[in-house]
């Protein structure tokens, strides 16, 4: 074999082994974010609850039109009774507003909602109002939308072939009209290119709009989702093809959808290598509860089908890992039986040399006990130096944290009495102003600070006072006058002996300006009584 075949035949192999490293680490990161499944669910519930937190304050009825259309949409993948529910309200709105349009338009996504989830009866119940009607301008697109997916998705169930080419027919022609509404390279115009070109079986058409949908979305969003899985498709090799599938469900429950097929398929993909666990885990764990829970007719339909080839797998591989299990412990039973022949025999063995060596083994004792309470003293000495050390790093530790909390809370305070007081100009409402003007004065909580942090810092340091003058030239110490245990100087650096050396940090802490935070420690430094460089260093040395 020749020297550049055998340098492709490497090099290939290079690019496989990379690639199913690829794989195998997407599938890791799929199985870290299922488990944070309830996670992303949270993000999502606390999207949709500021939504409807703004909708109870609305009184215009198209401003509430508009916050139910985007609830439901954020719905739209979720569960369906809950889109339906808010398009029924978003269509109560449109009549109060005496739009014609939004109504209009609200009953378009509430069919595209049913035939999408398996019912195409009430679908079409809700396109037959209108087919024979004019169609509002505004909702001209959504009803082009509406018959594009209700043609497209009944087609797969036809019985005869007149009535699906009838059917194709009808796709195709909303589908050209829609084309001719929406923007040239939007992310909807490269999915009914890439429909178009399916279609024909026009393969490098499909994978190329494919691709325009993966650009025009937002990673991790519903719309790369769904773009990942119709570029996994352009793929006829399964290891290319499930990367972009698993990229997709990553993307699918980032995004809390309940409908979904990436997810199923990636089970399916799982099942055929032979991954019987991750595969049965997939499927019964979250894609038929989540099937369930969105509440449309044809996913849990589908998942199903699979479901009991899908057991029967397992069930042999567990048995086949029972046998496995049996055939071990037989085999740990006879290796069992012949080390206790073994220690028998050693055991004898043992008790003969032993009168021998008696001598010596009283010898080796004793040594041995006395090298035994030298190691335990010693252990004890390191155990209580490590104490001592971990004592006072836990103390500064939380001294900085304490301080760090108390004066958050402070700033806090303070931004929040500057919000309400910006309502309160703005003439909004006055019982907050009063509620504010009663509270106490923002000066007095960072005196009240300052009490807090020289009473905790001397009760640790008692001696820092005294020995931090004593760094100073004679005539040069820093007294605290009054009631004041700490000067604004002192406290400065009473923070520099926690290890708080950042000016910035220090300004925070203290409610100074940073300036002021720098003439202070400069100031300070000047007033050494050695080198001025050194005398930071020899703060933080204080006992």
């Amino acid at each position: 074999m020749s020297f550049p075949r055998i340098s492709l035949i490497f090099m290939l192999l290079l690019v496989l082994s990379c690639s199913r490293e690829e794989d195998r680490q997407l599938l890791e990161i799929l199985d870290k974010t299922l488990e944070n499944k309830s996670l992303y669910e949270g993000y999502f519930n606390d999207r949709v609850n500021v939504l409807k937190e703004i909708l109870d304050e609305q009184t215009d009825p198209e401003q509430i039109y508009n916050l139910d259309m985007r609830i439901a949409d954020a719905y739209r993948a979720n569960s369906k009774d809950t889109v339906l529910v808010y398009l029924r309200k978003a269509r109560i709105a449109a009549d109060e507003a005496g739009r014609k349009d939004l109504a209009a338009t609200a009953d378009f996504r509430s069919a595209i909602t049913y035939v999408k989830s398996g019912y195409a009866v009430e679908a079409n119940d809700i396109l037959n109002i209108y087919r024979n009607s004019e169609i509002p301008e505004g909702a001209l697109q959504c009803y082009y939308e509406a018959e594009h997916t209700y043609w497209g998705e009944t087609m797969a169930y036809t019985s005869s072939k007149e009535s699906y080419d009838d059917k194709l027919r009808k796709r195709d022609t909303f589908r050209n009209k829609l084309l001719e509404e929406i923007e040239k390279g939007t992310w909807q115009w490269h999915y009914l290119m890439r429909e178009a070109f399916h279609e024909v079986d026009d393969k490098e058409g499909t994978r190329l709009h494919s691709k325009g949908m993966l650009d025009a979305s937002v990673g991790n969003s519903r719309e790369y989702a769904e773009a990942a899985y119709y570029y996994a498709y352009t793929f006829d090799n399964p290891e290319d093809r499930e990367s972009w599938l698993v990229r997709s469900a990553i993307a699918d429950i980032m995004c809390a959808t309940r409908d979904y097929s990436s997810l199923n398929d990636v089970s399916r993909l799982m099942f055929n290598k032979g991954d019987i666990d991750r595969a049965f885990r997939y499927a019964a764990d979250h894609c038929m509860v989540d099937a369930l829970y969105f509440n449309g007719k044809l996913r849990p339909w589908q998942i199903s089908k699979f479901f009991p080839e899908l057991e029967y797998a397992y069930q042999e591989k567990h048995t086949r890992l029972n046998r496995v299990t049996l055939t071990l412990l037989i085999c740990l039973a006879v290796l069992f039986s012949l080390l206790l022949v073994m220690v028998g025999f050693l055991f004898r063995r043992q008790h003969m040399i032993e009168a021998v060596r008696g001598k010596l083994q009283d010898s080796y004792m004793e040594i041995d006990n006395r090298n035994r309470e030298l190691e335990e003293i010693n252990s004890r000495l390191v155990k209580l130096n490590s104490r001592i050390q971990e004592s006072d790093k836990v103390k500064q530790e939380y001294i900085g944290l304490f301080l760090g909390m108390v004066s958050d809370n402070i700033s806090t305070t303070r931004r929040y009495k500057s919000r309400v007081l910006k309502y309160i100009r703005q003439g909004k409402t006055k019982v907050i102003t009063d509620e504010i003007e009663q509270q106490e004065p923002i000066d007095n909580d960072i005196i009240e600070f300052y009490k807090m942090f020289d009473q905790a810092f001397i009760s640790i340091y008692p001696d820092f006072v005294e020995k931090f003058n004593g760094l100073l030239a004679d005539g040069a110490e820093i007294i605290p006058k009054g009631d004041d245990i700490l000067t604004p100087e002192l406290r400065i650096f009473a923070l520099i002996k926690l290890g708080i050396t950042d000016s910035s940090r220090i300004a925070s802490l203290l409610h100074y300006s940073a300036n002021t935070i720098y003439n202070y420690r400069a100031k300070t430094k000047n007033k050494a009584r050695g080198s001025r460089d050194s005398f930071e260093e020899a703060v933080r040395n204080i006992e």
